[in-house]
């Protein structure tokens, strides 16, 4: 089987393509995850509002879930040479781990202070960031 890469989405990808040292995130996954975790926070900050000196539980616990969400949606960013080719996974139960983040992302912005439901959405995001981590990029196709 080869051609097949069945390594983690850390690095692992071809070195002639990827402009980034084997295990470094390129620039482009960096910044969409940055891009990302910004416009959630600004989300939170826009509904709920952000509550350190009251609430310090759920504001850590919201602000974990988003970064975890963040960093797992940033792995579906096509790494540089790829062109268009999204990271989708492989097979049917490879949208699980962004589905999971996307989840988690929805569920820390309606929590509105609720630092057991905020806890719930870390958990869901640190689930959806492990799936996409270790996951193969590819499915081994029987020959």
């Amino acid at each position: 089987m080869t051609g097949i890469s069945q390594e983690p989405r850390l690095g692992g990808a071809d070195p002639g393509v990827v402009s980034s040292p084997p295990g470094r995130w390129p620039a482009r996954r960096v910044w969409s995850g940055v891009g990302l975790l910004a416009a959630l926070v600004l989300l939170v900050a826009a509904g709920p509002g952000w509550a350190f000196t009251t609430q310090p539980l759920w504001s850590v616990l919201t602000l974990g879930a988003l970064a975890a969400a963040s960093v797992a949606l940033a792995t579906f960013v096509p790494l540089p040479g790829e062109g268009l080719h999204v990271h989708l996974g492989c097979g049917p139960c490879a949208a699980v781990g962004g589905l999971a983040a996307v989840g988690s992302a929805w569920l820390a912005l309606t929590s509105a202070l609720d630092a057991g439901t905020a806890s719930l959405a870390l958990a869901l995001a640190g689930f959806g960031l492990a799936r996409r981590v270790t996951e193969p990029q590819t499915c081994a196709r029987p020959f």
